[in-house]
């Protein structure tokens, strides 16, 4: 039981304002022990006198509470989203003033769509010197890809060039890049024309001309050839390679135009495949009928009119838009060496992207 007086003297003394640290000074000084003081400020003030190691406990546990907290922050916290690129050339030489053409293939960690920039860079790596720029928006959303194309200075110089693109966003940026060949166009050599000696034109003395605008006269050793020009306007025969457009006066008036035609194709292609390829092929030139089969399969997502086209390249550029799409099958369709390279690289870098998004 503490002593009355010390319990009355403390409850006067915070009655007149002193602070509890200076009355607990001045009974340490008359003699009281800091036993006897804390109780009797207990008593007096009705609180608990907390010690100085109870205090010491408590912060260090409020200071661990703290760290707990923020690690556990930094653990859920969700990483930035992240956004990987890819560059796929689809010619591994280009000539001065030529079109570089690739392919840009954009993988990202969510399906939220995330606008952003490229920026191409074309660098002479012979001199690090920069000869073409160009900067473009895209959106990107789960997987992409878009096709570029940058056309050469004229005065471009042979060597190996470094094509940088740097995709950039909100959350950060990243690289990608690859390597090609500049080589300067070779010119063929101009055919020289031999005027005829005047001793072989004395062995024709009446000349060789039949008067047919079909062939071409000459006179050899002093016999006359006439060699048939194929396709010739003018025969009565319409030709391969001739159309009502190019010789109207072998081919007819064409009644319909190509244009109209393909249209008519377009609206069979769906539900009858077969008849969009009759009309097609009842174009007038092989060109318009190519044409007219690259925009059905455009149109229709089907590969299979790709195969009906007669040129090469064109064919190749239409089965190589599937791949661009994620349709990988129609790479072994594919003739061109420099589109079926194209068509295997894009598969291998989806292969690639695949399994860096199941790791991100």
């Amino acid at each position: 039981m503490v002593d009355s007086t010390l319990k009355n003297y403390v409850k006067t003394t915070l009655k007149q304002g002193y602070a509890i640290s200076a009355i607990r000074t001045r009974l340490i000084q008359s003699g009281y022990s800091k036993q006897e003081i804390n109780t009797a400020i207990k008593e007096a003030t009705g609180r608990k006198i907390i010690s100085t190691k109870a205090l010491l406990i408590a912060a260090v546990v409020i200071v661990v509470l703290i760290l707990v907290v923020i690690i556990s922050l930094k653990v859920i916290t969700p990483s930035a989203k992240q956004i990987y690129i890819s560059t796929t050339p689809l010619v591994s030489t280009v000539i001065p003033g030529g079109k570089l053409t690739f392919v840009n293939t954009l993988t990202s960690s969510t399906s939220k769509t995330v606008e952003a920039e490229l920026k191409h860079q074309i660098i002479y790596k012979k001199t690090g010197k920069t000869i073409g720029t160009k900067t473009e928006k895209v959106s990107v959303s789960k997987k992409s890809s878009t096709q570029t194309q940058i056309t050469l200075p004229s005065e471009t110089l042979s060597g190996e060039y470094e094509t940088i693109t740097t995709l950039t966003h909100k959350q950060g940026s990243k690289q990608a890049s690859f390597n090609f060949i500049v080589e300067q166009k070779t010119s063929l050599p101009t055919p020289s024309v031999e005027e005829p000696s005047a001793e072989v034109s004395l062995l024709c003395p009446t000349g060789c001309d039949d008067y047919n605008a079909c062939t071409i006269d000459n006179c050899v050793s002093g016999i006359c050839e006439h060699i048939e020009i194929i396709p010739c306007c003018g025969n009565g025969i319409c030709e391969a390679g001739e159309d009502a457009y190019s010789c109207s006066l072998d081919c007819g008036t064409q009644t319909e135009t190509s244009t109209e035609t393909i249209n008519q194709a377009i609206k069979k292609a769906r539900t009858d495949p077969q008849t969009a390829t009759m009309l097609c092929n009842s174009l007038p030139s092989v060109t318009d009928a190519d044409d007219c089969f690259n925009t059905l399969a455009e149109k229709t997502s089907k590969y299979e009119f790709c195969e009906s086209i007669q040129e090469d390249e064109l064919q190749s550029s239409c089965l190589l838009n599937f791949a661009l799409a994620g349709n990988y099958d129609v790479c072994d369709k594919i003739d061109d060496p420099y589109y079926l390279q194209s068509c295997y690289s894009l598969e291998r870098q989806a292969s690639l992207q695949g399994i860096a998004v199941q790791f991100s």
